[in-house]
């Protein structure tokens, strides 16, 4: 046996030698199971409750009569929201709004009930912190039903004095009516809205970071020799490698995400089930390909972590779950359709709770198999052209 078979004989496969690295890294290998599961169990805890409730605010009641003590009584039973506390002046509401002890207040005049019970409008001032929007939508919402409601009631039972029924006072009170019907998310969960998109969005930087470190080690301790030995000179074999561990293992966790919350909460996909995993995996491998070409260009592996950090972390506000995409400025739409996050999370609406056919995500699809194709070649001819010279090795 010659000596060149010899040494061919004692390397390791390429798959061998990279399974072999990630079981001897507890932390490596970690990031392929373990840690990825608990950060987005902790994700999901936070939003668990699904709709926020008991937001506290203050009262100020300059009337204190029958009808104010109802109105304040009301807002207290509401489900989202609960009545900290009575104070006298605004500028105790104030205090309170800055400390952060309530989040709105509300002043009920002091000639409520006597301007009601006159059949004049009276008018209650309510007044929110603007700073927290999912705050202030909640609660402004739930003061709009109370008063509403009670307002209503005021004036049917007004006119049912005058010899009404209930069915002509309803009719002439509210003669054109609002029907209104939520859809795909029908209790207006923030666990459907945010969890459901912040999964993939914490998936997605735990892709490209494990791509990125396993390729980037081995330009940084120059072992490329040895690592590409292992795959007989080949580079798409060595690049292979490296891509198929995270591939199994992110796509199993996308798996286990999808299983996790059709199954244990009760959200079926309502759509195309095959779309939905199609979808999943070209997420996984659209990140791969990104991963590869950034590590590629940069061949560093300090500045490829920080590109990815760049690229990963701020991707779920440009995706156009948070801020429409359409009212976007042309750069920030621009970048948001350069991120592979934003095609995807525009399939799993569609598919997961909206209901539509494989087809309807077709556009979608295309785009990010596009990213991993194009990425991919780019990055793996980059680094069988630039890789293999020492003069790339031992960068930090």
């Amino acid at each position: 046996m010659t000596e060149t078979a010899q040494a061919q004989q004692q390397t390791p496969s390429v798959f061998g030698r990279e399974w072999a690295r990630l079981r001897a890294d507890f932390w490596d290998l970690g990031m392929l199971s373990w840690i990825p599961v608990l950060l987005c169990g902790i994700l999901w805890l936070i939003f668990s409750a699904g709709i926020a409730r008991d937001l506290p605010i203050a009262v100020i009641d300059k009337d204190n009569s029958t009808l104010s003590r109802q109105l304040t009584r009301w807002l207290d039973a509401s489900p989202g929201i609960q009545v900290h506390e009575q104070v006298q002046a605004s500028d105790q509401a104030l205090q309170l709004l800055r400390e952060r002890t309530v989040f709105g207040y509300l002043v009920i005049p002091d000639d409520f009930e006597k301007q009601l019970l006159g059949g004049r409008q009276a008018t209650v001032q309510w007044l929110y912190n603007a700073q927290f929007s999912s705050h202030a939508g909640a609660l402004s919402r739930d003061v709009r039903t109370v008063t509403t409601t009670l307002s209503a009631g005021i004036e049917m039972t007004a006119r049912a004095k005058q010899g009404m029924s209930t069915i002509q006072a309803a009719a002439q009170f509210e003669p054109v009516r609002t029907q209104l019907n939520s859809l795909y998310n029908e209790n207006i969960s923030y666990e459907a809205f945010l969890t459901l998109a912040l999964m993939p969005s914490m998936l997605q930087i735990f892709i490209v970071i494990a791509v990125v470190t396993a390729i980037g080690r081995e330009l940084r301790d120059g072992t490329v020799p040895l690592w590409l030995a292992s795959a007989q000179g080949s580079w798409l074999r060595a690049v292979a490698a490296k891509l198929l561990f995270p591939l199994i293992a992110y796509s199993a966790l996308a798996l286990l995400y999808l299983l996790f919350f059709s199954l244990v909460r009760d959200w079926a996909v309502a759509g195309s089930l095959v779309g939905l995993l199609l979808s999943m995996l070209l997420l996984v491998l659209a990140y791969c390909g990104l991963a590869l070409l950034l590590i590629a260009a940069t061949l560093s592996l300090r500045l490829s972590l920080s590109g990815a950090a760049f690229i990963t972390a701020p991707a779920f506000a440009f995706a156009g779950q948070a801020f429409p995409l359409m009212a976007m400025p042309p750069l920030a739409r621009g970048w948001a359709e350069a991120l592979p996050l934003t095609h995807y999370l525009q399939l799993q609406t569609k598919y997961w709770l909206a209901g539509a056919p494989w087809s309807y995500g077709l556009k979608e699809m295309l785009i990010l198999a596009a990213f991993a194709i194009v990425c991919g070649a780019l990055g793996l001819f980059f680094l069988s052209r630039r890789a293999n010279a020492p003069a790339a090795w031992g960068r930090t």
